[in-house]
């Protein structure tokens, strides 16, 4: 039962962070250019291998080109930020793959959100683990954003007030940066915290015979120490992510001219593994663990939906209130309750 216990609670951890919680992750050395697979394989062991190898230089011009592609993903990560929170409204289904204790976890769900700056979307997913059904909703209606997880039949709740965090400040909106209120949950948040915490750089790939953008993500020296310090532990765990790869559509779809700078594949990636020989001789093996696939996929243009869909019910659950935690985490200058578990 305990063991039960612990298996379902790993997954609700990776699950919660692949969707929402990424937000004390981080990254170390600079990073080179990487390449996604030219398929979406079906095969798991083939998602397994990392996509390629880095390169080495110590010449100017390689620091140079390292800066300039830092700059790069840092500009394009934000030209995918606006147009998921400011852009046209959309939807798409949602794949998952989660890699843990040498079992593998699939879900499948959907993705809804009206953008041009509302705020409301709907994220469903459901999880099989071979025992069961486990399931996480995250909806907004742009003024609450729930995050609702079902894990064998054990049901939790967060609400997180996003009236209360900052807002597009006066003057054009096309010129600042996505403000905290909008960047709560779902893709958004994921996407910020790639940016806060970590090392980026970007290049062209292929996937699917599809031109795209890499942004690989590099977790920083300085947010892993702040991680074993808040854990109380020097060995890092192994299904903690250390490096997030996104490819992001570099031409709009052929058949509907929509969906450029939409991300479609997100992976998470281990540290590197060493192995018993490298033990030995004191060399470090290079390859990675892939933890985590996230693909999102049949992405079409929508008429703006109804205010109503994005309307969250709840049933006589007890709920963790979470907003003081974004405040703090935005630098927000609020005086607010603590963190409470309300009905």
């Amino acid at each position: 039962m305990k063991a039960t216990q612990r298996y379902s609670a790993r997954i609700l951890v990776l699950v919660t962070a692949v969707m929402s919680v990424l937000a004390y992750l981080r990254l170390a050395d600079p990073l080179n250019a990487q390449q996604l697979p030219t398929e979406l394989p079906v095969s798991r062991a083939s998602d397994q291998k990392e996509t390629s190898q880095s390169r080495s230089a110590d010449s100017d011009f390689e620091a140079n080109r390292i800066a300039k592609s830092r700059a790069d993903a840092a500009n394009l990560l934000q030209l995918v930020l606006r147009q998921l929170v400011s852009g046209a409204a959309f939807d798409a289904k949602v794949r998952e793959i989660v890699w843990t204790t040498g079992r593998e976890v699939i879900g499948v769900g959907t993705y809804e959100q009206s953008g041009e700056n509302t705020g409301r979307f709907n994220l469903q997913l459901t999880m099989h683990d071979g025992k069961g059904k486990h399931r996480l909703q995250q909806i907004s209606d742009g003024r609450l954003v729930w995050t609702r997880s079902e894990i064998s039949e054990a049901v939790k709740l967060t609400r997180v007030e996003v009236g209360k965090l900052p807002g597009w400040a006066p003057g054009s909106t096309s010129e600042q940066p996505i403000p905290p209120r909008l960047q709560v949950g779902a893709w958004a948040e994921m996407l910020g915290t790639l940016q806060r915490d970590y090392d980026l750089s970007v290049t062209s790939a292929k996937l699917k015979e599809k031109p795209v953008f890499v942004i690989t993500g590099q977790l920083r020296e300085q947010k892993r120490q702040a991680v074993l310090s808040k854990a109380k532990r020097s060995d890092w765990p192994m299904l903690y992510p250390t490096q997030m790869r996104i490819a992001v559509n570099a031409e709009p779809d052929s058949d509907t001219n929509f969906g450029i700078y939409l991300p479609v594949r997100i992976e998470f990636w281990s540290d590197p593994i060493t192995n018993n020989a490298d033990q030995v001789t004191g060399i470090r093996e290079s390859k990675r663990r892939l933890i985590t696939l996230v693909e999102l996929y049949s992405i079409r243009p929508i008429t703006t939906p109804s205010p109503e869909r994005f309307r969250f019910e709840n049933v006589n659950v007890d709920f963790t209130n979470e907003t003081e935690r974004y405040i703090q985490l935005h630098d927000a200058q609020l005086t607010q309750s603590p963190t409470t578990s309300r009905r």
